[in-house]
């Protein structure tokens, strides 16, 4: 078997990963958005062999603009636009305006330093379809503003593989608007995934042209997504890539399951994914989140065989646990956190959960066909003032707290928040603590604030009518006491997914990604203050994993 592995180098630069080893043969290359000289090396490796070959081609970019004119250039995708313009003097700012036709509404990209010898290349997304829009260019410098003429742009037409949305409860008339775009990690229930983004009366402005399962939302218009395709060692497809894309839908970097799990062996984890196998990473599923350094946390399925007894079985089980991998900025493992080395295994999962491909939101199934659902851990959250992280971990209903310290730290459990876990709380809820949460995080960042959506399943197995809920934790970290600060239904029980996010104006965020099983869709909230819904979207014959409430598609939420 060979594997092919693509770099770039920008003006003599070092070699970057765009896409590590894979079976994929082709390649598409989106050079960064000025003019430079590059290289686009492929690496070739025999498996079988380990022998290695690679080969270079070479491009120069050029600018789209002559003369001093900026122009529009349509892209492959239909609601995004490119705008080039001429350089602009150093010391200012480049950005773009942008409104529909008739409408007073103005929208801007976020300011980009000029560069006197480069010119400037702006992907401007935020539209909607088949509507008449006008563009400028905008020179910030000093507090002033030099405006550029409108140039005119027409948006296309969307694929119809979006999934219908309807506003079911409307914001009450003269009420402000926090983050008014809503970015949607959906996916329709035939199995296609597609993410969107809508303004406040549910009309697409952008969605994502490929079947990638949306994760994170990053600034300067760029996401973290897992997909389906082809690792380094095996045939096995599903959930198998780590993808970063832009507001075009054009690959950044990208990486796979197979490749990472052959950079674990230095970290103690040996991975054959054959059946007979000890061990397998499997799978890349639910959560990458970026870091300040340009490291990326990533959530992957890791399988081991255990003996008899192990969680009650009377034979050999296949345990489903996880792994969080540190990549570096080329998508190269820097760290590894292993559940298996923290978590107690004679816990087992308090909802009973097994796991089968394809099945349950759970990574592919590989060394039996039948694993137990250990932990099915679902969100991270990364703390900045120590360099740890949280993770929920909803198959043992507790949200932990890693002693990273950037890579650094010993790996240990500091503490556990949840049902049976090491905070106290005196909240006055007969049923307080959260059941398979998702989406868990502090807010503000560096706060005692931790916003979660509580799915809310133990809740629902003892009262049908019980819904999902929006909460917030205070927590006293040294005192281990917990406080819920906020605690409301939101409209709906949810089966599965879900996220939870602090608002501008006090409110929060919230989904019931999966809401009635016979007639299923996705459930997107928004709560007040004193916890009354006063806006809420459906989207029809979909679940709902997340949703990002953006003041537009270039700016990321705080987690």
């Amino acid at each position: 078997m060979h594997v092919f592995r693509y770099s770039v180098s920008v003006n003599g630069g070092p070699y970057r990963t765009v896409r590590d080893f894979s079976q994929q043969r082709d390649f598409s290359w989106a050079p960064a958005l000025y003019e430079h000289e590059a290289s686009v090396r492929v690496t070739v490796r025999n498996n079988e062999t380990k022998e290695i070959a690679d080969g270079e081609m070479r491009f120069r970019i050029v600018s789209r603009v002559k003369g001093a004119a900026p122009l529009v250039t349509p892209t492959s995708h239909p609601l995004v636009a490119l705008f080039s313009a001429p350089a602009c003097p150093a010391g200012g700012q480049f950005r773009v305006a942008f409104r529909a036709e008739g409408e007073e509404s103005v929208m801007r990209t976020p300011g980009e330093a000029c560069r006197p010898s480069l010119s400037n290349n702006v992907l401007v997304a935020g539209m909607r379809a088949d509507t008449d829009y006008r563009l400028r260019a905008e020179l910030v410098s000093g507090g002033n503003v030099k405006e550029g003429n409108w140039l005119p742009f027409h948006t296309g037409l969307i694929d119809g593989s979006v999934s219908p949305v309807s506003v079911t409860v409307r914001r009450p008339a003269g009420s402000a608007v926090p983050d008014p775009l809503m970015v949607y990690a959906a996916a329709s229930l035939e199995g296609g995934k597609r993410p969107f983004a809508t303004d406040q009366q549910g009309r697409v402005i952008w969605y994502l042209p490929a079947t990638d399962f949306l994760m994170r939302v990053l600034p300067g218009g760029r996401f973290l997504l897992m997909g389906e395709g082809m690792n380094s060692v095996n045939s096995t497809r599903e959930e198998q890539i780590l993808r970063e894309r832009d507001l075009a839908g054009n690959i950044l970097r990208e990486t796979n399951a197979g490749r990472l799990a052959e950079q674990l062996t230095s970290h103690g984890i040996h991975s054959d994914c054959r059946v007979g196998g000890k061990e397998c990473l499997s799978g890349i599923h639910h959560e990458a989140i970026r870091l300040p350094n340009g490291h990326t946390l990533l959530i992957a399925g890791l399988e081991r065989m255990m003996p008899a007894g192990t969680q009650g079985a009377k034979e050999a089980v296949d345990v489903l646990g996880d792994v969080v991998l540190d990549l570096d900025e080329d998508f190269q493992v820097a760290g590894v956190w292993n559940e298996f080395d923290h978590l107690d295994l004679k816990r087992a999962s308090v909802f009973a959960a097994t796991c089968k491909t394809g099945g349950g939101g759970c990574p592919p199934v590989l060394l039996a066909p039948q694993a137990n659902g250990w932990t099915h851990s679902n969100s991270l959250n990364y703390i900045a003032s120590t360099g740890d992280f949280l993770v929920s971990i909803p198959e043992q209903d507790w949200i932990v707290k890693v002693d990273w310290k950037n890579g650094k730290g010993s790996g240990k459990i500091l503490w556990r928040l949840g049902k049976g876990g090491d905070f106290t709380t005196d909240a006055k809820d007969p049923d307080p603590w959260f059941s398979y949460a998702h989406d868990v995080g502090f807010e503000p960042a560096g706060s005692n604030l931790l916003t979660v959506l509580d799915n809310s399943h133990a809740r629902n197995r003892k009262d049908a009518k019980a819904q999902s809920r929006m909460q917030v934790w205070q927590l006293d970290e040294a005192k281990r006491t917990a406080s819920l600060v906020y605690n409301t239904e939101i409209g709906g029980y949810s089966i599965c997914c879900g996220s939870a996010q602090a608002l501008t104006n006090g409110g929060y965020s919230s989904v019931a990604g999966w809401v009635d099983r016979s007639s299923p869709r996705g459930l997107a909230v928004e709560t007040d203050k004193d916890g009354k819904i006063v806006y809420s979207i459906e989207v029809e014959g979909a679940l709902v994993y997340r949703t990002f409430r953006v003041p537009d598609l270039y700016s990321a939420p705080v987690k």
